[in-house]
């Protein structure tokens, strides 16, 4: 089959890794005219040209999220989600969406959550694909082979993302070490924004990424609203801990077992119980969610989905 994907373009985005995935199932990645299947995952490609381009493609639209912390409250009943003080008007709108979306032949989602967001607040029925990890793996390094800070201490936390966004809630990750009277200097971040908070390394490839989550005792993933919530998953896939809440209707999906209360963290990393459910747990899944998650299940996903 020949396919044109689109999306937001970028290392840490995830049109590359899907197209990856089409790539090694045999199916040929070509432009819009030529393609039996446009399968697009950002709102700034949807467009009804495609249409005009390719009568004869099917034409799909994936759906990440629809941002709770973005969305006004006065229109649409948030009472789901924790509240987040962004500080910018909150002026999202669904329907606006909604538009766009009615240009696809067929509407996917990320997990059950945006399912649910689409159907109540858009009145749109979609089908759940998922979305890619990245390259990682459990590597059962010895301590001398994990990362270390310039004190020559392995790191005992790691956190990926943007973490200056407030629904990432970073501010959790601050207090907790706060209250465990862990140094910064134990935490280790990698991302496009720097929190000033920890050892600070920026984006990095997946191979340095990996060796990360494989080096460190917790990840921490305390987002208010987390959609699918990669990093956490890959965490898994390398078997450390994630730190994730369990205030997010998310959490129910892929952590329920051990997911936290927002407000009390630090205890939960304090309690032997819970870390020996935790060590289980990402024991257990990190081959289920590596197999599950990777860009070729995700493509036989919305192959599935276009047949």
């Amino acid at each position: 089959m020949k396919i044109h994907c689109a999306g937001a373009e970028g290392y840490t985005n995830q049109i590359q890794r899907i197209r990856d995935g089409f790539d090694e199932l045999g199916h040929e990645i070509t432009d819009a005219k030529s393609a039996d299947l446009i399968y697009c995952n950002d709102p700034s490609v949807y467009s009804n040209e495609f249409k005009k381009i390719n009568k004869n493609a099917k034409i799909i639209y994936n759906v990440l999220d629809l941002p709770p912390h973005c969305i006004n409250p006065k229109k649409y009943d948030l009472s789901r989600y924790p509240f987040i003080d962004t500080g910018w008007e909150r002026n999202f709108d669904p329907l606006d969406l909604k538009i766009k979306l009615l240009n696809a032949d067929i509407i996917t989602s990320i997990c059950d959550e945006v399912k649910w967001q689409l159907k109540n607040w858009c009145g749109l029925d979609s089908f759940v694909i998922l979305n890619p990890i990245k390259e990682v793996s459990f590597l059962n390094l010895k301590d001398e082979q994990k990362v270390r800070n310039k004190d020559g201490k392995k790191y005992k936390y790691l956190y990926v993302g943007r973490a200056n966004d407030p629904n990432k809630r970073f501010n959790l990750v601050y207090k907790t070490m706060k209250e465990l009277n862990d140094p910064s200097s134990s935490l280790a971040v990698l991302g496009s924004e720097n929190p000033g908070w920890g050892d600070y390394y920026g984006v990095v490839d997946d191979k340095i990424l990996n060796l990360f989550y494989n080096s460190v005792d917790y990840f921490f993933f305390p987002s208010a609203f987390k959609s699918l919530g990669l990093p956490a998953l890959e965490s898994i896939v390398t078997k450390t801990i994630p730190i994730v809440t369990n205030d997010d209707p998310v959490t129910k999906e892929f952590w329920e077992p051990i997911g936290v209360d927002p407000q009390k963290i630090s205890s939960y990393i304090l309690d032997e119980n819970w870390n020996r459910i935790a060590k289980s747990f990402v024991e257990n899944k990190s081959q289920e969610y590596s197999l599950k998650f990777s860009k070729i299940n995700i493509a036989k996903n919305i192959i599935n989905v276009y047949n």
